[in-house]
């Protein structure tokens, strides 16, 4: 059985002429947990919007060979939510199935996706009232009552504690497991990457290292990636007594 979801061939993103990623060849698969690094203004939001159909490639061609768009779900860094607007958070999930016919299996959807997230007590709080990490596990919850197959997530650690962080990987990993998803997801923490991922992509000067996490984040890789980093900052990255493996 194939068990290719995504093709990326012959790639090329930019924007006023500008390439910023090139000749891009890569394959999804079922399952696949991905972490999306690089530095800033290296292409990886980019590469988020033409594989959700927000923009167009200059060259190449991003092929849907096992899922339909409509089964990809994702959750930017922020919300338009208005912050003198009263909205709980179980309106703020309810009004992603807008479309959807009311029904008991749509509202069944809601409280399944709640209960995901481990928020069912907080439906009728107001949205503001939540903290950083409950705000993040709502957007995820407002992505799952379309029951997706891929879930891409834009920075979903940006700004939470430690404590927080940590209950957002774990819920990451359980619901990849729990619903057989592939889960993509922009991160600037490499150890998080590293942590969590079975694959990288690496994005830098137009070129993507990708591959398996250990084969992509390597001391070679990173240098080349983050040019102007000491060694030392490196050192703590991998670990002081990370050997190179290059």
């Amino acid at each position: 059985m194939n068990d290719v979801l995504v093709n990326v061939e012959n790639l090329y993103l930019g924007y006023a002429g500008v390439n910023l990623v090139k000749d891009l060849n890569m394959s999804i698969r079922a399952g696949e947990f991905w972490s999306i690094i690089g530095p800033n203004g290296q292409g990886k939001s980019t590469f988020i919007k033409a594989f959700l159909g927000l923009n167009t490639p200059i060259e190449g061609k991003i092929n849907f060979s096992g899922i339909k768009r409509k089964q990809i779900a994702y959750v930017p860094q922020s919300s338009a939510v208005n912050p003198n607007l009263p909205i709980t958070a179980k309106e703020f999930v309810a009004i992603a199935t807008k479309g959807l016919p009311f029904s008991k299996s749509r509202c069944q959807k809601i409280d399944e996706a709640f209960n995901e997230v481990q928020l069912s007590d907080k439906m009728n709080r107001n949205y503001w009232t939540l903290s950083g990490g409950e705000r993040q596990r709502l957007h995820i919850a407002r992505a799952l009552v379309h029951s997706p197959s891929f879930l891409i997530l834009d920075e979903p650690d940006t700004g939470l504690d430690f404590v927080s962080m940590e209950n957002l990987l774990t819920l990451l990993l359980e619901l990849r497991e729990k619903r057989q998803m592939t889960v993509m997801m922009i991160t600037h923490n490499l150890k998080t990457a590293e942590r969590v991922s079975d694959k990288c992509a690496l994005f830098s000067q137009g070129a993507v290292a990708h591959g398996s996490t250990d084969e992509v984040l390597t001391r070679t890789n990173i240098q080349q990636a983050f040019m102007g980093v000491n060694a030392r900052t490196i050192d703590l990255w991998l670990g002081e007594d990370a050997e190179e493996n290059a």
